[in-house]
């Protein structure tokens, strides 16, 4: 048998065959740890996950943030949230990068900014009494004219329609002239949401209006009524009146809240348009007296109060939707009902409760009472006064 010799080139030979094999066992490992490296990454990439509200319309000007978009995510975390901007009208993508070790994901979400709440127009009277000839300026009757985000509205001296960001005063009132006038105020904001109020302003003669201007004087006088508070509450109805002189248009806190209830109804899919808001102690007296000579004071009594007597000279309450006893069993109706108390408002006058409240069923009224006491009420089942322990 021959045997192997060791030579140098042998050695060489080896050496050069073990570095090779140790190369390839290296690389080998290293492949495979790389494999795993990547699985990993993969498998961290897939476990990300970011669930955003269905809900992808946003009002213009709110205080809703990135973050508050967001409904549900794992598997990492955001070290800054994109800016959301809601003073910008229109759609607005936004990219969230979530971090875990190494690993980034991107998600993107479109949202859309948009303004559906119109001017808030606040005006002090319904009807304003004149005598001939007396000075009139009917921007005296404006308490204000402003925007929910942008505040305060500037007034456009002339035109058919205002510009966006004014409002515009329209008024064809002659106090040379008795007679009966109308004075129209519109609104539009910057992003062209409209609104409109108007007022009556009544101008009488020397001799019409003397006695009884003078009657209301005396009136307002001898008048000791005083309102009653329960619990830091209101209470108006046929047992505890307002004063004559109580009032001084809508309360703006009650209005405002009205018109997120109306914003939330409008994306629910409903229309609640408001009706009637305040009144002072002599349009009540009007409307009352004709409901009376109409239908009887029997029947009028059940269904309008007497000047004194009406929640809507408190500014606090408003008719809504339609004047209809069947508008609680219409889909607005039903979602007014379930949805009221959100914003502060109850049904004032529920079915089955007029020996309490002193009247029919109304299921168009709605009553400012704060959050908190709309919910203790709402949810009850109780009146008002039978939650206030007045009755």
């Amino acid at each position: 048998m021959k045997k192997f010799k060791l030579t140098k080139m042998n050695i060489t030979l080896i050496v050069i065959a073990l570095a090779l094999t140790a190369g390839v066992i290296t690389s080998a490992v290293l492949w495979n740890h790389q494999q795993q490296l990547i699985a990993e990454r993969e498998r961290i990439f897939d476990s990300m996950s970011m669930t955003f509200q269905e809900q992808s319309v946003i009002e213009y000007g709110s205080d809703t943030s990135a973050k508050d978009l967001i409904v549900h995510m794992k598997g990492g975390v955001i070290k800054e949230y994109p800016q959301l901007d809601t003073k910008k009208i229109g759609t607005q993508t936004l990219r969230f990068l979530m971090k875990q070790d190494e690993v980034e994901k991107t998600f993107e979400y479109t949202v859309e900014i948009k303004d559906s709440e119109p001017p808030i127009i606040l005006i002090k009277e319904d009807i304003i009494e004149l005598r001939v000839n007396d000075s009139f300026d009917p921007s005296s009757n404006i308490t204000s004219v402003s925007d929910p985000v942008d505040g305060d509205l500037q007034r456009q001296e002339e035109g058919e329609e205002p510009e966006k960001g004014h409002y515009l005063i329209i008024s064809d009132v002659d106090t040379s002239k008795a007679g009966t006038y109308t004075v129209r105020i519109l609104a539009a904001d910057a992003n062209g949401n409209s609104a409109q109020q108007e007022y009556t302003v009544e101008v009488k003669g020397i001799i019409e209006s003397l006695i009884p201007d003078e009657i209301k004087d005396l009136g307002d006088q001898l008048d000791t009524t005083k309102p009653t508070y329960v619990n830091g509450i209101l209470l108006v109805n046929k047992n505890h009146p307002l004063p004559r002189s109580y009032g001084n248009g809508v309360d703006a806190t009650a209005y405002a809240a009205l018109l997120q209830l109306q914003a939330a109804a409008q994306n629910a899919g409903y229309s609640i348009p408001l009706i009637s808001g305040y009144r002072s102690y002599d349009y009540q007296a009007q409307l009352y007296n004709g409901y009376v000579a109409r239908d009887g004071k029997e029947a009028a009594d059940r269904y309008s109060a007497q000047p004194g007597k009406s929640e809507h000279q408190s500014g606090l309450a408003f008719d809504v939707g339609s004047i209809d006893n069947n508008y609680g069993e219409t889909n607005a109706g039903r979602w007014l009902a379930a949805h009221c108390a959100d914003y502060g408002f109850i049904l004032r006058y529920p079915p089955g409760k007029e020996h309490i409240t002193g009247y029919m069923y109304e299921p168009w009224h709605i009553r400012y009472v704060g959050n908190a006491t709309a919910s203790a009420i709402m949810s009850s089942g109780l009146t008002l006064e039978e939650y206030l322990g007045v009755y």
